[in-house]
């Protein structure tokens, strides 16, 4: 018994030791929560400026020029005039036509151009970037190249040519009209031994045609179609063809324009230009052209809805092309691109992927979109 109560006061004596130890010791300091550390935290956008020189190949008077100065005015509001562009026209820094190859030299800081203006440098796939005979409209190009992989390819055209050149799609028009000719147009035999001011891959499939295809420049139109030295020419939309007199001439005018049913412009500049940027700057870049690309085409259709009812006015001869005769068109032209295709890898890679796509791209169109000509004439 007396073992029994020995055990019970030692333990007795253990506990309130503890207590006092416990109660003796100082009070914790409680510990504070660590804020987290942001893993990558946005740097101020940098503050350098950059002041450019950029030129289009057209004179002032073009809705490409103004397209230019939109953009230029677009880069340097949206970048708080961290980049300031100064727009030239054609022939005021380099050579007309010369602006990819400047870019490229380091002449120009950038240019607002078009890929079928130097297919001696990148091939004849500049074409199908640009004046596509039987090709896309506008929104089907722009679907294609934004969704499509067509930008990619827009890319690789100069990549594989060891050109040190950024493209970015800036600027597009709709169809131009088909041309001007001194007598209507009613079938594809009507062309041979036509005397038709034109150029490029158009002129080649012309002459397929049967027609005597003559290059001139667009200043020297007027004047030759007026004295015979040619029968027809194709020149822009009708907005601009009515602002460069034709309607004056008294020849017919035709359409639709399935030589050209859009005209897409490309925004160029080197690569190391491109790469000394800030990457914010390089993204108001690439999203200016593509805001300069659908408010450049609003401008363009605008001018030309108001330039068709001015040659209406005036009292122009209107010609629809007839169908068999566009289809004759876009014969030759898938030949003339099967021909090219056979020989040119490149240009057959890229041509498979816009055939492919606007195959898939039509079928869904011609079921889910509604044909405006049934809502004009039922309104």
């Amino acid at each position: 018994m007396k073992h029994r109560q020995l055990l019970a006061l030692l333990a007795a004596v253990m506990t309130v030791t503890v207590l006092l130890i416990v109660g003796c010791a100082p009070e914790a300091t409680p510990t504070t929560p660590t804020t987290p550390t942001t893993p990558t935290t946005p740097s101020q956008p940098s503050t350098t400026k950059f002041t450019w020189r950029m030129q289009t190949p057209f004179p002032v008077s073009y809705p490409m020029y103004t397209g230019g100065n939109m953009l230029a005015e677009m880069v340097s509001d949206m970048s708080a005039g961290r980049i300031t562009m100064t727009n030239n026209p054609s022939g005021a820094i380099v050579d007309g036509l010369k602006e990819m190859r400047a870019v490229q030299e380091k002449v120009l800081d950038a240019s607002m151009t078009a890929s079928h203006y130097h297919t001696s440098e990148v091939g004849l796939v500049g074409d199908l970037f640009n004046l596509h005979p039987g090709g896309p409209n506008p929104m089907e190009f722009a679907v294609w190249v934004y969704e499509g992989g067509g930008k990619a390819m827009w890319q690789e055209m100069y990549d594989r040519k060891n050109l040190d050149i950024h493209p970015e799609m800036a600027m597009c028009t709709s169809a131009e009209l088909f041309g001007w000719f001194a007598k209507p147009v009613t079938s594809i035999n009507d062309f041979k031994g036509m005397k038709f001011r034109t150029a490029g891959i158009w002129g080649d499939m012309l002459t397929k045609a049967g027609a005597a295809v003559v290059t001139m420049p667009g200043g020297e139109i007027y004047e030759s179609m007026q004295r015979g030295v040619i029968d027809a020419f194709e020149f822009s939309t009708p907005g601009v063809d009515y602002a460069a007199g034709f309607h004056e001439l008294g020849a017919y005018v035709h359409g639709p324009g399935i030589h050209a049913p859009q005209s897409a412009f490309e925004f160029l500049v080197h690569t190391d230009t491109w790469d000394s940027l800030p990457a914010d700057l390089q993204a108001i870049l690439a999203h200016a052209c593509e805001a300069n690309f659908i408010r450049s085409l609003a401008m363009v259709d605008y001018g030309d809805t108001l330039g068709m009812q001015q040659l209406r006015d005036y009292g122009t001869d209107f010609v629809s092309l007839p169908e068999s005769v566009q289809i004759s068109i876009v014969k030759i032209a898938n030949a003339k691109y099967d021909e090219i295709a056979a020989t040119d890898e490149f240009f057959a890679k890229v041509l498979k992927s816009q055939r492919d796509f606007l195959t898939a791209y039509r079928d869904m169109k011609s079921f889910a979109q509604p044909n405006p000509n049934i809502m004009e004439q039922y309104k």
